[in-house]
């Protein structure tokens, strides 16, 4: 077998998306902000419209610096998403409600379930916050071209954060950067 190409967040999101597209998720975005506030490394919504967030760390460096900001005092974007995933159930009820009440509010249902997404080693034993899964990247001795001979292996699976369905405008979200991808791409060429 050939030498494996060095692990990118571009390969780990074919990875992600091919996961996706194999349990039938219906939209699958890499790099996609406003669906639940920060940017998802990839955003995925269900036929049934529940919400996958991937967050992606190729480095022990990378993961560390995630893992400052989401324990620390400063209330970045890391921070802030942190922050609603352990309150997730809450907030998505208290959004469904304002919402069903004709609330054209800014709320956001947040993702149902929260998957980080690393090589073998880089998240250490209670690392993970409790709010998480984990899918690691190993090589994959029957690879192919669409997984890079690399392949997913879950080592936990993410808890379900709530049962509220993801809404119309998160939907539209996904849609939209499904769009501006494809006109980016086209554009380039």
């Amino acid at each position: 077998m050939s030498e494996l190409p060095a692990l990118t967040e571009a390969i780990v999101q074919d990875l992600v998306y091919a996961s996706c597209k194999t349990s039938k998720h219906e939209i699958t975005v890499p790099n996609c902000g406003s669906v639940w506030g920060p940017e998802a490394d990839v955003a995925s919504i269900t036929k049934s419209r529940l919400g996958h967030a991937y967050e992606i760390k190729v480095s022990r460096s990378d993961w560390l610096s995630e893992l400052r900001q989401i324990r620390g005092d400063s209330q970045t974007a890391k921070w802030w998403r942190a922050h609603v995933l352990a309150n997730a159930k809450e907030r998505a009820e208290e959004t469904a409600k304002m919402h069903a009440a004709g609330s054209n509010c800014c709320g956001l249902v947040p993702p149902n379930y929260f998957w980080m997404v690393t090589a073998p080693g880089i998240v250490q034993e209670g690392e993970l916050p409790d709010y998480a899964g984990l899918l690691e990247v190993v090589p994959y001795r029957f690879g192919n071209v669409k997984s890079h001979g690399y392949m997913l292996r879950q080592v936990k699976a993410a808890p379900r954060l709530h049962r509220v369905k993801q809404l119309d405008n998160q939907v539209m979200a996904l849609a939209r950067g499904v769009t501006l991808r494809y006109w980016q791409m086209r554009g380039a060429a």
